[in-house]
């Protein structure tokens, strides 16, 4: 019997550790084309579609899945030439030669632009399609695949933000806490949490994958601890997990991840560090599936105050903070362990900046999931930050509080500047 709280909670974990294939961002971008596609029928004359700068920023150099361009505007023309909405996250993982080559020839016609919607801080986009039948809009907010409104009509007035951004998931989780998310791993029926398998066998072969790669940052990895450079431990097994997968996916493998928080990155530092964890020192894959019920939860409540987006590396401060507490959960630490992981875990890489989706995401991976295993072996060791150390707080809820306010409004001003030098304005 499921109670109430492990219901709202597994519907949580459902809702936001589900499949995608490529990088969420030119995804979400997809996904509002081809919503637009299949509300409104006609020739399409023109496709205009504005993002938030943060989105922008994640979409700009990514490799998309099945093809070799780059950019939103690939993205929007393949989501319009044979996007599948019913598919999510995988929304172009289906595609046919000849909808790739329809995608082709509508940029090269200069059908579809996307621009950058300045003074946006939150997820947003916002997708206008004319065609010899009509006109549409339809508008994502906050979250990859949240569309809030869809209008017909020749002119549109100016969208009205409402609410406060965070989001239905990210308000329910708000209502809970870290020893929640601890109660709510080791006491759910563990059939609720068999999903969580599929995204290990997921994301591994990502992996895999990316130890194809002759100059990839995992088999380097290999090679180090090969020559005797590097120890063989839980602590590269998992850099070289994460990193190799991430650096596979960024390329473009066209294979999906479990994703977490609505980051593909995201599900493969917590998924593939807690199973290198558990690999090593052959813990059952029960205790690893509750682990990663329990990282995923964490991950999932730091984004609902980070943002879905921010100019902070979620893969450190959220996917990895998560991560680390599940190792501590999965080596059979107590809770007050975790908090100090959690602690170290903010106290020392809060500030690696998020410059868009890309290969180098692998080398932050491997940072992020490294540490994570350090971080947690140092705190049930005994060796935990000061709670009350620069950004840090006794409380759990605080600290991700405090995280949150430095993320927003603290780093607006250089996300900016991150968009700026990336497109070259700086100079």
């Amino acid at each position: 019997m499921i109670s109430l709280n492990q219901k709202m909670l597994l519907d949580i974990l459902k809702r936001e550790v589900v499949p995608a294939t490529g990088c969420t961002e030119p995804v979400a971008v997809a996904y509002s084309a081809a919503n637009a596609r299949e509300r409104l029928e006609g020739m399409l004359e023109s496709m205009e579609i504005w993002v938030n700068p943060g989105l922008f920023k994640n979409g700009m150099r990514v490799g998309i899945p099945g093809v070799e361009e780059r950019g939103l505007d690939m993205a929007a023309a393949l989501g319009y030439a044979g996007g599948k909405c019913d598919r999510g996250f995988q929304v172009i993982d289906e595609l046919s030669e000849e909808e790739i080559r329809l995608a082709r020839t509508l940029i090269a016609q200069g059908r579809i632009k996307v621009h950058i919607k300045k003074g946006v801080e939150r997820l947003y986009i916002e997708t206008v399609l004319t065609t010899d039948r009509g006109k549409i809009r339809v508008i994502t907010l906050d979250r990859h695949l949240n569309i809030v409104s869809v209008e017909e009509g020749s002119e549109f007035k100016p969208f009205e933000f409402e609410d406060d951004g965070s989001g239905k998931t990210f308000k329910a989780i708000r209502e809970y806490d870290i020893y929640d998310f601890v109660d709510f791993a080791g006491g759910v029926p563990l059939e609720e949490l068999l999903f969580l398998g599929d995204g290990v066998e997921m994301n591994k072969k990502m992996a895999e994958e990316g130890l194809r790669l002759e100059r990839g940052i995992g088999r380097k990895f290999q090679k180090m601890i090969s020559e005797g450079l590097l120890c063989d431990s839980m602590i590269s097994r998992a850099q070289i997990l994460c990193a190799a997968a991430s650096e596979a996916r960024m390329a473009g493998i066209k294979k999906p991840v479990m994703s977490s928080a609505g980051s593909g990155n995201h599900g493969i530092t917590v998924f593939l560090t807690n199973t290198a964890v558990a690999e090593m020192k052959g813990i059952s894959e029960e205790k690893l599936l509750r682990a990663l019920a329990l990282s995923n939860l964490i991950t999932v409540y730091i984004k609902s105050y980070t943002g879905t987006l921010s100019a902070m590396c979620g893969c450190g401060i959220a996917a990895g903070i998560g991560a680390s507490a599940g190792v501590v959960y999965l080596l059979g630490g107590t809770t007050e362990q975790m908090l100090g992981a959690v602690r170290n875990m903010a106290g020392s890489i809060s500030g690696i900046i998020c410059d868009g989706g890309k290969e180098g995401c692998a080398y932050k991976l491997a940072l992020a999931s490294g540490w994570a295993v350090e971080a947690a072996l140092l705190s049930m060791s005994g060796a935990v930050i000061n709670e009350k150390d620069g950004i840090l707080a006794p409380d759990f809820k605080q600290l991700v509080e405090n995280l949150g306010y430095v993320c927003n409004p603290g780093m607006i001003q250089t996300d900016e500047a991150i968009l700026q030098v990336m497109q070259g304005q700086n100079k």
